[in-house]
């Protein structure tokens, strides 16, 4: 099982609020012609006056939860691949030197 810092997957909350405020955006434009139509009863009239609010604080828990994941994850790298050390996304005290292989 690999490391938790080292899990390349994406979370999946920033992308359940979107798909959630696109579905009250849908449903604040098809609502109101769903009643005129008589698909829906008019009780659902009730819904289409907080939907776009609702619409809008879904977008921005979203965009929230999106940010402090990239904010707050720590390196995707293992300590296995850091030669050791708790992350080698951290920064090294030696310059980094560049020297070439023979492949023989």
């Amino acid at each position: 099982m690999p490391a938790p810092a080292a899990d390349p997957r994406p979370h999946r909350a920033p992308k359940a609020l979107g798909g959630l405020a696109a579905l009250a955006c849908v449903a604040c434009c098809a609502l109101p012609l769903l009643i005129t139509a008589g698909v829906v009863g008019g009780g659902a009239g009730a819904m289409v006056g907080w939907l776009p609010g609702l619409a809008v604080v879904l977008a921005v828990l979203a965009a929230g939860t999106w940010w402090l994941g990239r904010r707050l994850r720590p390196c995707s790298c293992a300590p296995e691949t850091a030669g050791g050390r708790r992350c080698g996304c951290e920064p090294s005290a030696e310059p980094l030197r560049i020297t070439r292989v023979d492949r023989g």
